[in-house]
């Protein structure tokens, strides 16, 4: 309870310079220009500290300094979004049942389990309360977007968080990662594609992903693109050196080996930082999403990076 206390104080203490520094960061973020910068992406808050997706992981990830917190979003019976992973509150609550079967009501009388499965006194949040915090401070870089909902059109839930941001002005510091072709991003977003950080996803399950990423790049020209590379021979790292010419930051998830071609979190953290994300730095990613935001800030300050 202490340590909490302490980093709400810290954070409600310096809430102008974590403005300009956040302001500043996607700034830089949407130039065309090289940087030795790196993004740090904090994947679902620290969730290592605190129960992931949790207000205080949201906080932790303010704290250590984190530019963007990854987190997930659901939709409730009532049509509420809420903070959570996976699509029931099983996991990581002592309640049961889907997400989409409960209502906001119900899923806020449950407890948050932390990362050992230990109940605390934390409950689940809302986007709203979330925003709340982070505005000007950190992005939210929503997950599960993308998803389509049983019984609601296409895009209906980017379409109701659209609905939330605009309304709590926090907009164009949204990040969304997302496979859509260029077509269907544009159908769904609207004029709001170039108003939110719209990062498009590079993989090799994609069709024609050569012309994908070109009309990316002719008709949106991204901050960023997510890469999920398997292996140094896959069609997705052959785009590298495309997307750094175009001036796009390259962005790479270390939290997977499969996104990493096995320079993973695992690899930074167990032998040696330079073997994982000081190597993703060396091929010229930009923007790299860690399980440790804390270790990978303090292993890019050591390198005059962040």
């Amino acid at each position: 309870m202490k340590k909490t206390i302490f980093i709400l104080f810290l954070i409600a203490i310096l809430p102008m310079t974590s403005f300009s520094q956040n302001k500043e960061s996607i700034k830089l973020l949407r130039e065309k220009s090289e940087t030795d910068y790196v993004w740090v992406a904090s994947h679902r808050g620290d969730w290592i500290y605190a129960p992931e997706n949790s207000i205080l992981a949201l906080e932790h990830a303010i704290y250590f300094g984190a530019n963007m917190i990854e987190t997930d979003v659901r939709l409730t019976k009532d049509g509420k979004i809420i903070m959570m992973h996976d699509y029931t509150v099983d996991r990581t609550t002592n309640g049961s049942g889907k997400i989409s079967d409960l209502t906001l009501a119900e899923i806020k009388e449950l407890n948050l389990r932390n990362n050992f499965g230990i109940m605390t006194d934390l409950k689940v949040p809302t986007l709203e309360e979330y925003i709340k915090i982070a505005k000007g401070k950190i992005s939210l870089y929503l997950d599960k977007a993308g998803y389509d909902l049983p019984d609601h059109p296409q895009g209906y839930l980017v379409k109701e968080l659209l609905k939330i941001l605009k309304a709590n002005g926090v907009l164009e510091e949204t990040v969304f990662v997302l496979d859509w072709p260029y077509k269907k991003a544009q159908e769904i977003f609207g004029y709001d594609l170039d108003k939110v950080i719209y990062c498009p996803v590079i993989e090799d399950k994609i069709p024609n992903l050569d012309a994908h990423v070109n009309e990316y790049i002719e008709k949106l020209s991204p901050a960023a693109f997510q890469f999920r590379m398997a292996s140094l021979d896959s069609d997705t790292y052959k785009q590298l050196p495309k997307i750094l010419k175009s001036g796009s930051k390259a962005f790479v998830a270390a939290t997977w080996e499969e996104h990493t071609a096995n320079h993973s979190d695992l690899v930074s953290i167990f032998n040696r930082p330079t073997e994982g994300w000081g190597w993703l730095i060396s091929q010229g990613f930009r923007v790299i999403e860690t399980n440790y935001p804390h270790d990978l800030i303090r292993y890019l300050k050591s390198e005059n990076r962040h």
